[in-house]
């Protein structure tokens, strides 16, 4: 037996999940399904168990029960929004329930640790989807229509090493595989080592995934990884996947291939890297915000956070890393990774060669109230120093969240947040609050393999 074999046998005993979790899940799932067919309307067609559970492929870390409340294709938009809503939160009450978003509103309650979701869709044929939560009962069935134990067992495997390589989950913080695409994956390639070997030597041309071995890609899906959904040829479950992502899991693949280790299908460990060899270069706003879907939240963060990144880089703040978290309780970081939180007193501008009469005099021109020095270098291109204006990051941040705030590109919905509440650390003066270490551990984290 090779030592990737002996591995995948010590970390498939892992993954299983025990008679009693079995057991505590079912119940659960049961009495949900029936909490919630007792709140039904007669515009509803039918309520079923959905998602990993359903399917036999959840994880013990990462479980939701999904029950899909299926409409009659009658109800509109807004009726369809107002009657899911009100049944999961009749079918949810006494357990705290709240409002998440995809593409439409659904309602969440954590019940004995186990996140329970009921998702309003359309009772449709396949293919004549009206809310995107349709296809879902269609890959249920798909899935155990196609799925033995031993392939289950494996998408729990490939889920395992997916979060431990921090490559799991297709929300936009994350940008990662969803457990679908595992499940897919998995009956594509028939085991996680399969899985991982095609990854790992995937080339520019080899983006093209699907079940029914369609490698071209004619409807023109524009992600660094497409899988075809094989319940909709039109729909490109790779969409989600970043270019980040898709690049760490392709490293994290040729690092275990080469290197096996149950550690891979562990829980990931964050260790900082040479923390005060950085003191003068890390930049965090911390800031707290109002409560608000967790969804909702984290595409605002990452949005605002960009935004940012930009501002410092247009004021020649170079960047190198930047990270959004959140504690999801009300509390948020940004955290930048600079070349250096200060500049140099004087700047250097290259204009055009002399020869260009016209650009030559436009630069002059716009240069000579700043310009303190000016000359024709070897190549006849004029140069100038001139005096910055911003040389501290920190002072420079400080003067956009005061004066700028609504012009930079920070979602409407932060706005108030972050003038309300903003701190921000850099150097020395680098607090040690949880959020802030978060953010800094982020930054000075290398991917797992590369170092």
């Amino acid at each position: 037996m090779s030592s990737i074999d002996s591995i995948i046998l010590e970390a498939l005993e892992q993954v299983q999940p025990s008679a009693d979790d079995v057991k505590k899940l079912t119940e659960i799932a049961n009495e949900t399904l029936k909490r919630v067919k007792q709140s039904i309307t007669s515009k509803v067609v039918d309520v079923i168990i959905g998602g990993s559970f359903a399917k036999g492929t959840w994880i013990n870390d990462d479980v939701d029960i999904d029950i899909f409340v299926k409409f009659d294709t009658s109800v509109d938009d807004d009726q369809f929004r107002k009657l899911g809503q009100l049944i999961g939160w009749e079918s949810l009450r006494g357990f705290d329930p709240y409002v998440r978003f995809s593409d439409h509103p659904y309602v969440e309650a954590v019940i004995e640790g186990v996140r329970v979701n009921v998702v309003p869709c359309y009772d449709v044929a396949i293919g004549k989807w009206k809310s995107a939560a349709d296809r879902s009962p269609f890959h249920t069935k798909y899935m155990n229509d196609h799925l033995d134990e031993e392939k289950r067992n494996h998408i729990r495997l490939l889920k395992r090493f997916l979060k431990s390589t921090g490559t799991y989950g297709a929300d936009i913080a994350t940008g990662g595989l969803s457990g679908y695409v595992a499940e897919i994956l998995i009956l594509k390639y028939g085991s996680c080592t399969k899985v991982l070997n095609v990854i790992s030597s995937m080339g520019p041309k080899d983006n093209v995934i699907s079940i029914y071995n369609r490698s071209e890609n004619k409807f023109n899906f524009s992600s660094p990884l497409i899988i075809i959904d094989p319940i909709d040829h039109k729909r490109n479950l790779g969409a989600a996947i970043s270019a980040v992502t898709l690049g760490k899991l392709i490293l994290s693949a040729r690092f275990f291939l080469a290197k096996p280790s149950v550690d891979f299908f562990c829980n990931p460990k964050k260790t900082i890297q040479k923390y005060w060899q950085f003191n003068g270069n890390l930049l965090v706003l911390e800031f707290k915000y109002e409560n608000r879907s967790p969804d909702v939240l984290r595409g605002q963060l990452k949005k605002s956070a960009i935004a940012i990144s930009k501002q410092l880089e247009l004021a020649a703040f170079k960047v190198f890393r930047i990270t959004c978290v959140t504690d999801e309780k009300g509390s948020a970081a940004f955290g930048y990774l600079l070349e250096s939180t200060t500049l140099s007193t004087y700047a250097q501008k290259i204009g055009p060669k002399v020869l260009m009469k016209k650009e030559t005099d436009n630069f002059i021109t716009e240069n000579q109230e700043e310009s303190l020095l000016s000359w024709i270098d070897n190549e006849m291109r004029v140069r100038s120093v001139t005096r910055r204006r911003v040389t501290d990051a920190k002072e420079f941040l400080e003067f956009l969240l005061t004066f700028k705030i609504d012009s930079i590109g920070i979602t409407k919905g932060l706005i108030e947040d972050i003038r309300r509440s903003f701190q921000i650390c850099s150097g020395n003066d680098l607090t040690t609050s949880d959020i802030i270490m978060e953010a800094v551990t982020d930054l000075l984290t290398s991917d797992q393999g590369l170092l």
